[in-house]
């Protein structure tokens, strides 16, 4: 009987670390990219979900927001006083019980009190608004890193790719010095061009190491030191109405946090005008004294004889007033900045389409026959070393306005709308 007991409890036991404590450690969290070495841009912005600390620090000042509305919002506790003691008369003998008890309660003025938590309330709303943009703007900064990053790993294997050819037209170079068939200077122009070519590639390469640590970073340094991105070149015009764009401005989040602000001034100014009255006292006592039983109830309300909430009344008129003109110009500098991310998008729009027209199958083609052309003796170094970097430069080109492209979308998809 005590080995079955001890049986079950050894079969509980088991299930319980097999459930805590997985074999497979991935298979804890489905739907988390496993922590190996290749990530895409959609892999990131979930760890940067979990793991960035500019989105904890907006979330908790969030929920702070909340609680200190909650705190506002806690009515007075009523004030409750009881006193006992024993007393003498002169004109009676003896000892006579003294007691008194009372009650006093302020009652906020409602009217006051509603458009006073009206205004309060604003301030949850922004709190909530500017975690939304805090949690925008991570994954923008996150994005622009990722484009960069894949940018500079396609340029540095253009860069091995050239260094690769350039060394080879150095040794063909060295061979017809050797043979009379060119001259010296050809040879140092040859090395000339791979040691450029050289300093190009290490500049590329701190620049893959400045952005791979700035992904670590914005990812509380939760992914591998040796960790690679994927990701495709893809290019999609984008397809929006430059002409109604007035109408989609109102719900980007910037917008709606200078009309929150708003809000919260006119709730302000409507409060300050009933504050005359902040409370009502609800009162009563009851006692006995010496001289025989008191007792009273009551209603009091503080009127003042000036009006001394003029100027905090006229305060509140400024601070909405002010409000309203900051609204005014955020739309006005918001539709301005967004029409020029626009423009720049549709440039290089036409500017990769030119690309992916002819220019790279031409500049590829130029290259290819330039190469074949030196190596018979058709054509001097100079031609050859032209038309290398002239094809290096165009394609260069192309991938830099094509990562341009996705960083512009980036930072409209966070003042616009996209990921949150």
């Amino acid at each position: 009987m005590k080995f079955q007991k001890f049986k079950w409890l050894y079969l509980f036991l088991c299930i319980f670390l097999l459930d805590r404590f997985p074999l497979n450690p991935a298979a804890e969290q489905p739907g988390t990219p496993d922590p190996g070495t290749t990530y895409t841009l959609e892999q990131l912005i979930q760890l940067a979900r979990l793991n960035n600390l500019p989105m904890k620090i907006a979330e908790l000042e969030r929920r702070i927001a909340v609680e200190e509305y909650r705190d506002t919002r806690a009515l007075p506790n009523p004030e409750l006083e009881y006193s006992r003691g024993r007393g003498k008369s002169a004109d009676e003998p003896g000892k006579a019980e003294i007691w008194g008890a009372s009650l006093k309660w302020s009652l906020p003025n409602p009217i006051h009190r509603y458009y006073f938590l009206e205004a309060a309330r604003t301030h949850i709303t922004e709190a909530e608004i500017q975690a939304e943009i805090s949690r925008r703007e991570a994954i923008k900064d996150l994005a622009t890193h990722f484009y960069k990053l894949r940018l500079f790993n396609k340029l540095k294997s253009f860069l091995e790719e050239k260094q690769r050819i350039l060394e080879e037209a150095g040794k063909i170079t060295k061979a017809k010095v050797d043979i009379g068939e060119s001259k010296e200077i050809d040879y140092l122009r040859a090395s000339v061009a791979v040691q450029v070519n050289n300093t190009e590639l290490f500049r590329i390469e701190k620049n893959i190491a400045y952005e791979r640590n700035r992904l670590r970073e914005s990812l509380d340094f939760t992914i591998p030191e040796d960790f690679s991105i994927a990701g495709d070149f893809d290019f999609t015009p984008l397809p929006m109405d430059e002409n109604n764009l007035k109408e989609s401005l109102e719900t980007a989040p910037l917008i709606r946090l200078e009309t929150n602000r708003l809000q919260g001034e006119k709730a302000g100014l409507k409060a300050a005008r009933f504050s005359i009255i902040e409370s009502i006292d609800l009162f009563g006592e009851k006692g006995k004294e010496i001289d025989g039983n008191i007792w009273s109830v009551g209603v009091g309300v503080s009127i003042p004889l000036f009006n001394r909430k003029s100027a905090f009344i006229r305060q509140a008129k400024l601070q909405k007033q002010k409000a309203e003109t900051e609204l005014a110009y955020s739309r006005n500098r918001f539709f301005a900045d967004t029409l020029q991310i626009i423009a720049e998008i549709r440039v290089l729009e036409k500017e990769i389409e030119t690309f992916t027209g002819a220019a790279l199958k031409a500049g590829k083609e130029n290259m290819e026959l330039s190469d074949k052309l030196y190596r018979e003796g058709e054509v001097p170094l100079l031609v050859f070393l032209d038309s290398q970097d002239s094809f290096f430069e165009i394609q260069t080109r192309y991938y830099e306005a094509v990562a341009e492209w996705n960083i512009l979308k980036a930072e409209l998809d966070a003042l616009l709308g996209g990921n949150k």
